[in-house]
């Protein structure tokens, strides 16, 4: 008798795991993917939505898309695990696994204090800030990081550089002032010296004004920012709020003191027999001590990984792939239809980012993949 494949979430990691399983699963296995949401959001392409790029419809796809005559999509909330009889609680009801893929993604927390803050991670909020940024005609953006380690490791640099370009070609950007608040020690933390350095020199000749290792407090009535050196007033606060591992999981061993799950570096096993966990929701240290970056492009790389080894278990085979923690090809937006190439290494010694020189070709490299991501992992877009 076929077993069951449980997938918690459906964002990138969720996606390539079901996708990979359909296709490589032996015959008569099943795969069941949960998700509160219907719909899957292309996060990649949030920071295009805030400056008006990308219409919300554009970047999100009915998660029934991934259906297939093995794999199924369940709405329904993940309220509690049970490792004991190998099953999770719901809002819809009970379901069993055979083998468990947590894909959750990083949770927010402490949005309260935050309340009139755009989180840029958010589809609504991100749309509600774009109509916002039409109407800005002058003042004061800022745009912050609230602690680390935080998913989309480049997109609040992005968001600073193309709300920059989006008030440039409105030839508002000598009316309108842009700071930049980061608890990092340097910008984009784990790359590489230089390359921090040339994000840092990109962002000065933008005239965007960088503050690291800040942190952030709270929001007061009056519209101040309350830092822990001091305050900074603004007109309009962008921020990414502080995140954490999910909430069904953090009474449980899976979880570290961070609040992140806890698994094997290369094969993304958790403490807990046939359970496994994959992308943002992870707690990933470098051989430094580091956290490696929350980016969409290792939690593909790890559902690969988990979705293929369980494939070669379920047939009788040693699982044989891991997870290496490194990437090429990458691209970080930087505005007036340019990027950066990123590649990382995370588990080299030292491990590291780099980061290009801005280039047209970074730029579609992005723009491509976002389209060949939304056509080919859905079978139908709607």
């Amino acid at each position: 008798m076929g077993k069951t494949i449980l997938i918690l979430g459906g964002g990138t990691g969720g996606v390539v795991a079901a996708n990979v399983l359909a296709k490589v699963l032996p015959k008569g296995y099943r795969v069941a993917v949960v998700d509160r949401l219907e719909s899957h959001v292309f996060l990649a392409a949030l920071p295009l939505v805030i400056v008006g790029m990308r219409k919300p419809q554009e970047i999100t796809r009915s998660l029934k898309g991934i259906e297939a005559p093995n794999v199924q999509f369940i709405q329904a909330e993940v309220q509690h695990f049970h490792a004991d009889d190998k099953t999770v609680q719901t809002d819809q009801g009970i379901l069993s696994y055979d083998s468990l893929i947590v894909a959750l993604g990083a949770q927010p927390e402490g949005t309260s204090t935050f309340s009139r803050v755009f989180n840029p991670y958010d589809l609504q909020d991100a749309a509600r800030l774009h109509e916002e940024l039409t109407t800005f005609s002058e003042g004061h953006i800022v745009i912050f990081i609230s602690n680390t380690p935080f998913p989309g490791t480049i997109a609040p640099y992005e968001i600073a550089l193309l709300v920059d370009s989006f008030f440039r070609h409105r030839r508002l950007r000598k009316t309108v002032e842009i700071s930049f608040i980061t608890p990092e020690t340097r910008l984009l933390e784990f790359a590489t010296p230089r390359s921090s350095e040339r994000l840092r020199a990109l962002m000065r000749q933008r005239n965007l004004h960088v503050m690291t290792g800040r942190k952030v407090q709270s929001l007061s009535v009056g519209r101040t920012l309350t830092l822990d050196d001091g305050d900074i007033p603004g007109d309009l606060f962008i921020g990414v709020p502080p995140h954490t591992g999910p909430a069904p999981f953090r009474d449980t061993m899976m979880t570290d003191t961070s609040g992140w799950l806890k698994v094997d570096p290369h094969t993304l096993a958790t403490c807990f027999p046939d359970v496994y966990a994959i992308g943002d929701a992870t707690g990933i240290q470098s051989n430094e001590g580091m956290w490696i970056p929350k980016v969409g492009f290792f939690a593909h790389y790890q559902a690969e990984v988990v979705a293929r080894n369980l494939a070669l278990q379920y047939a009788g085979k040693e699982p044989r792939f891991r997870f290496v923690g490194g990437a090429l090809g990458a691209s970080m937006l930087s505005g007036s239809n340019r990027g950066c190439f990123v590649a990382v290494k995370a588990y080299a010694s030292p491990a590291r980012m780099t980061l290009s020189s801005p280039s047209r070709m970074a730029f579609w490299s992005k723009v491509f993949f976002e389209k060949y991501w939304l056509k080919s992992w859905f079978r139908y877009p709607h």
